[in-house]
């Protein structure tokens, strides 16, 4: 249907803290000066009470059983279930907090949890129905309309599904979260969405305002900053008026990187004073999880009143449980200036340009597990987000400084004036100027509201109406591709190979997002059923180079994270040539996608690639690469020795191999051992041959491919390996090969998908849960390595983790415990996973029921004991996760009478990263060069 058939365009502004829609009917021709319109959003405010705000709080709550009557949760459209949505969710949910989902949106750029499994509210006990990141999103959405739908009446063709839709995302967010919004937004049952960026949004929502007078306020040449901090996320954008053939036009050239840090960090750093004033009889009080987060919640609910002029002080009361009601309530105050000073001191200080930018291993503190950014000073981070687009500034507008001419200011966290003084003032102090070159601010006077405004009037801007902010590509973008002089000059082939390298433009600088790029003027090869590498360049320096131009690469390009992959075509045992067209668009969302379509049949291969600003890039070392000819020499060496029933050589392998790569086993860097993978892959057929074979080839094989992940073909490879699991070992009552067998799963755990994992356990419990006062059916030996794979499986569900872990505690003992049994303990337990998400580690309670237990014994060798209740007891900083505070000095007591180190006591009372060589240890055994642990 034709967007002009609409009635309305509809603008969401999916917030972390507020949902906020707008609307503009399109058939109403008398009403153009005041066409966008806020959509009140009937919602329950109260037990029983219905009614309509501007907002729609993004909180849900998860009624019990006789938590609230059915009859006060009354919706006038009718719900499947109990859980509601918005101010009375909040409300509510502040007093029963173990029942109340908040920070959703937050939740689906966390790339450390499985945002499609039930694990909100997170650290909610079983008692509590759980649902995910995704279906959160989805429940506020749905709301949004049904009440719309509710409020239209009985014509469909009015229905909210049925209108022009926008959706705000953070510039920021990834692929994966962009992705999973809109996965949200179809489980709502809203399936044609456009997504648009929240700093984008706000700046449109300026331009309702000043539509036929924004030249009053901004000159060409000058930078405009939108400084964008909502309750979970801080962006920054960077816009620009241009002279584009003699008429002005608005760009946008920077965006910037992923930052979990906004309103809900104050909150936190609140709820941390508090807490710390909070005492019963003298004595600093610790927090259960539900009081924490109680707490955190008042406290937001104290600093919105206070900074929005509502009071000046505010008592936050926490009421005890049980018998103790009364005599267990606590009580602090907060109050304007305590509250500023908080957040000017610790969110917005004076940031200071000379203090460098760290790359975190992992992110700061994780509250309600989150992972937030370590350093808490939005105007350091704008500091830095500036000084990083320097260059850029200087392509695009001649100039030196990036310092903004003017500021926009959007989001809850920055209504006050206070704080937007204290940023131009961060500005002033970063690039030394003077009180009459502070950037000057575009008037938002409502920035609860702004980015659904602004939503709307980018859908007018769609079909036609408005001012259009240039929002295109503010660099040049390349494919790699290889020609040979063999080839015709019109042929290229898509591939890394050898040959000369050259990239060919695809998306041009300045082009507007949701162009599609055909390349018809040039015939491509792409190589299939074998691994290939799509790699992508940039540049902000080129400028000229138009789509389809054939250039040489040099260091005018950036070289960004390849797409490494298998294009498979017919047999896949077959490599091949194919003859492809290739069509490309550059979306709205800054993302390239890219089609190879086959010239000989319908077959259609997309691939996606990622332009945002992303993490640098890790670096091999230098002297962890070896030459390709002597990768070439050891697999040649490899397949020698598998096909030629060689067994004085089998022996000796591992030997000769050292020495022909002139490394130990324990060095061999990744691209050596990886492509002894594939080639171990290729001859699986030897494990028949004998069992020393078998054995042999299991060792190797497991070596050669752990941890299972790190580089981009070890999905294909996991694949591959998977297939020989349903059969098992070949001569599989030999003790050795068995042995093997399980160790090579348990190094190779990490590239298991979940369903594998779990299956792996399901056939194996047999073996490991033998019937009361039955003989075992495997060697205690066998029983060691079978557990050290189970251990190394961190996507197991939670209930498999604590069903496993009791089992392996009840077969510790004092006098037959073995080190490799108690390192699987410490797995199981711990509250650092290596790989997996956070939603698989194990309550806290039973973490320190399992160490309650291991301390109570003694231990003829208590080292191992000790390692292992340091790593089930160590602090992560998310309360969720990390042990009771009070049980924390007895741990150490304990560890200390057995010289326990001082920097192992000290990852028990802060938040330390883990370390390669822990990394390491954990594992089980050293990792191989370039592969990096998922953070």
């Amino acid at each position: 249907m034709d967007p002009l058939d609409k009635k309305y365009i509809i603008g969401i502004d999916l917030g972390t803290t507020n949902s906020a829609v707008s609307y503009v009917d399109l058939q109403d021709k008398d009403n153009k000066n005041s066409r966008i319109k806020i959509f009140r959003v009937p919602q329950l405010t109260g037990a029983g009470e219905f009614s309509t705000l501007s907002v729609l709080p993004s909180f849900l709550y998860i009624p019990g059983e006789y938590d609230i009557s059915k009859t006060a949760l009354t919706i006038p459209w009718g719900t499947q279930d109990d859980i509601f949505v918005g101010a009375f969710a909040r409300d509510h949910g502040s007093k029963v907090s173990s029942r109340l989902v908040s920070s959703a949106k937050s939740w689906l750029c966390h790339s450390n949890a499985d945002r499609r499994s039930k694990i909100l509210p997170w650290g909610a006990g079983d008692e509590v129905v759980k649902i995910s990141p995704v279906q959160a999103t989805a429940y506020y959405l749905k709301h949004i309309k049904n009440a719309w739908n509710n409020a239209i009446g009985d014509d469909g063709d009015l229905y909210l599904e049925n209108q022009l839709i926008t959706i705000t995302v953070p510039a920021s967010f990834d692929e994966v979260a962009r992705d999973l919004t809109l996965e949200a937004a179809a489980i709502a049952g809203l399936n044609n969405v456009t997504l648009l960026e929240e700093p984008l949004a706000a700046f449109y929502s300026w331009l309702i305002n000043h539509e036929k007078k924004w030249n009053q306020f901004v000159n060409p040449g000058e930078l405009i900053l939108v400084c964008d901090v909502g309750g979970g996320t801080t962006d920054f954008t960077l816009i620009t008026l241009k002279l584009v053939d003699g008429s002005p036009r608005f760009e946008r050239i920077a965006v910037g990187d992923h930052l979990i840090l906004g309103g809900d960090n104050v909150d936190l750093a609140l709820a941390r004073r508090v807490e710390m004033r909070m005492s019963k009889k003298g004595k600093k009080v610790s927090l259960s999880t539900d009081r924490w987060k109680s707490l955190c919640h008042q406290c937001r609910q104290a600093k919105e009143m206070i900074l929005d002029g509502l009071a000046e002080s505010k008592k936050i009361t926490l009421m005890g449980k049980g018998k103790k009601l009364i005599a267990g309530t606590l009580a602090a105050s907060l109050d304007r200036k305590e509250i500023e000073g908080i957040v000017l001191e610790g969110f917005f200080p004076i940031a200071d340009p000379d203090l460098k930018k760290k790359k975190d291993v992992r992110k700061g503190i994780t509250e309600f597990g989150l992972p937030y950014e370590s350093e808490p000073a939005i105007t350091q981070h704008m500091g830095w987000f500036l000084e990083h687009h320097r260059e850029d500034v200087k392509q695009e507008l001649g100039r030196d400084n990036p310092a903004p001419d003017l500021i926009l200011f959007n989001g809850g966290s920055l209504k006050s004036p206070v704080i937007q003084e204290q940023i131009r003032a961060a500005v002033r102090h970063w690039f030394k100027i003077d009180d009459n070159n502070l950037p000057r601010v575009l008037e938002n006077n409502n920035p609860d509201l702004a980015v659904a405004l602004g939503a709307a009037y980018y859908g007018l801007v769609k079909i036609g109406h408005g001012v259009r902010v240039g929002s295109g590509s503010p660099r040049s973008y390349y494919l790699g591709v290889v020609t040979s002089e063999s080839q015709n000059k019109e042929s290229e082939t898509i591939d890394n190979t050898n040959s000369s390298k050259k990239a060919i433009c695809l998306v041009e600088r300045g082009l507007d997002e949701g162009t599609r790029i055909e390349l018809k003027h040039s015939n491509f090869e792409v190589l299939a059923n074998q691994p290939v590498s799509f790699d992508i360049y940039s540049s902000s320096f080129r400028s000229g180079d138009n789509s389809g131009d054939i250039i040489n690469i040099d260091d005018t390009l950036t070289i960004l994270p390849p797409i490494k992959t298998i294009v498979q075509f017919g047999k896949k045992e077959t490599k091949k040539t194919i003859p492809v067209k290739i069509e490309a668009q550059y979306t709205e969302m800054g993302t390239l996608a890219l089609w190879c379509c086959s010239a000989v049949s319908r077959h259609c291969w997309q691939l996606q690639f990622q332009l945002r600003e992303t993490e640098t890039r890790t670096e091999i070392p230098y002297e962890d690469i070896i030459d390709t000819a002597l990768v070439d020499q050891v697999c040649l060496k490899l397949k020698d020795v598998l096909l030629n029933n060689k067994d004085d050589l089998l022996d000796t392998l591992v030997k000769d191999i050292s020495a022909l790569a002139g490394q130990p086993r324990d060095k061999w860097p990744l691209g050596l051992i990886r492509s002894m993978a594939d080639e171990l892959l290729k001859h699986i057929s030897v494990r028949k041959i004998k069992a020393n074979y078998e054995s042999r080839w299991l060792n190797l094989a497991g070596y050669c491919m752990r941890p299972g992940f790190g580089d981009g073909f070890d999905e294909h490879r996991i694949k591959k390996l998977w297939k020989i699991y349903k059969n098992g070992p070949v001569y599989s009552n030999n003790a050795q090969v068995r042995s093997e067998w399980w160790i090579m799963w348990r190094r190779v755990a990490g590239g298991l998908k979940p369903g594998q994992q779990r299956q792996f356990i399901q056939d194996i419990t047999s073996l490991m849960f033998s019937k009361k006062g039955g003989k075992s059916k495997i060697s205690p030996q066998e029983k060691v390595e079978i557990w050290m794979a189970v251990a190394n499986m961190e996507y197991l569900l939670v209930k498999d983790k604590i069903t496993w872990g009791r089992q392996l505690l009840a077969e510790i003992s004092s006098q037959k415990s073995s080190a490799r049994n108690v390192w699987s303990i410490s797995r199981l337990g711990a509250r650092e996973l290596l790989y997996g998400p956070v939603d698989r580690v194990i309550p806290p309670a039973e973490a320190a029921a399992w160490i309650k237990k291991l301390m109570n014994k003694e231990w003829k060798n208590p080292k191992p004991i000790c390692s292992a209740i340091a790593q089930m007891a160590r602090k992560t900083g998310d309360r969720m996760r990390d042990i009771e505070p009070e049980f924390i000095p007895e741990i150490i007591e304990y560890l200390s009478q057995y010289d326990f180190t001082e920097s192992a006591i000290h990852f028990l009372q802060n938040i330390v990263p883990l370390e390669k060589k822990e990394e390491s240890a954990i594992f089980g055994e050293s990792l191989p060069s370039g592969i990096v642990l998922k953070s």
